[in-house]
């Protein structure tokens, strides 16, 4: 669906049924897709970090409906969110599998003390990093495929911690857009308070996606559609980030061979 459409979609909430259908379709898509990813790595099922935002919480809902006893779903804590614990616990209500919540505020702390950082960027992305290896070391322990969340614009603009929420086996939702992201949720049922909750990481106070890339999904996907409906800033600010975000999405320079 194109930003055009995405417009009218906002505006009613409803979906033709030729929209309806390719939605459904694109459902199954990323079903078949997940089943044959798990089964060809000999895997037992999918673990996934909740964050108590949309992107998860509809990840995280279309792998339990495929993989019931074999998905496992965590909430990794370090500050205390009460409003984020409330949205994971209500997602909790949509899974066949609980959601666990391992508390590593201790294991934060500890290391920020030892590293003696203070950074408020680098502090983030420990976090994030710290998040993901606990993750990884939870799905060796059941023998499950990790699925990352990054949607097409995260991943095009780089917008996500090397080696932490970027540290994934699968990313479902990489060759679809935000908008695809809220439709898939409406569809799914996702609860509607995180429907509405502004895209944040929650990596540090008040922080907000739209605040970190200097413009909103919207605009993205404007840009996108016709770079020539956003202000010249935006596009250019969007370039960059593509640019100097690249060594993210490149597998690992290899030194020269012995000849």
């Amino acid at each position: 669906m194109n930003y055009i459409n995405y417009e009218n979609y906002k505006k009613t909430n409803i979906l033709t049924n030729k929209e309806q259908k390719i939605y459904n379709i694109l459902i199954k898509k990323i079903t078949t897709w997940l089943i044959q990813k798990v089964s060809s790595a000999h895997a037992n099922g999918i673990s996934l970090g909740i964050s108590g935002g949309i992107d998860s919480a509809t990840l995280a809902i279309i792998s339990s409906n495929i993989f019931r006893d074999n998905a496992f779903f965590y909430y990794f804590k370090i500050d205390e969110n009460k409003k984020v614990e409330s949205y994971v616990k209500k997602l909790e209500k949509r899974l066949y599998s609980k959601i666990k919540i391992v508390d590593l505020s201790d294991t934060y702390l500890r290391l920020k003390s030892t590293l003696k950082i203070k950074n408020k960027m680098v502090l983030a992305n420990l976090k994030s990093r710290l998040f993901m290896s606990s993750l990884y070391a939870l799905s060796q322990k059941n023998n499950t495929l990790v699925l990352g969340t990054d949607n097409y614009a995260e991943y095009y603009l780089g917008y996500f911690t090397k080696y932490g929420d970027g540290g994934c086996d699968l990313l479902p939702f990489a060759n679809i857009d935000k908008s695809d992201v809220y439709i898939l949720a409406n569809i799914l049922n996702v609860p509607k308070e995180i429907i509405k909750r502004k895209p944040s990481a929650d990596l540090y106070k008040n922080q907000s996606d739209e605040k970190d890339l200097g413009f909103s999904y919207d605009e993205f996907e404007k840009w996108k559609y016709d770079a020539h409906l956003v202000d010249e800033k935006i596009s250019e600010r969007i370039q960059t980030l593509h640019k100097i975000t690249e060594h993210k999405r490149e597998l690992i320079p290899k030194g020269p061979k012995l000849k």
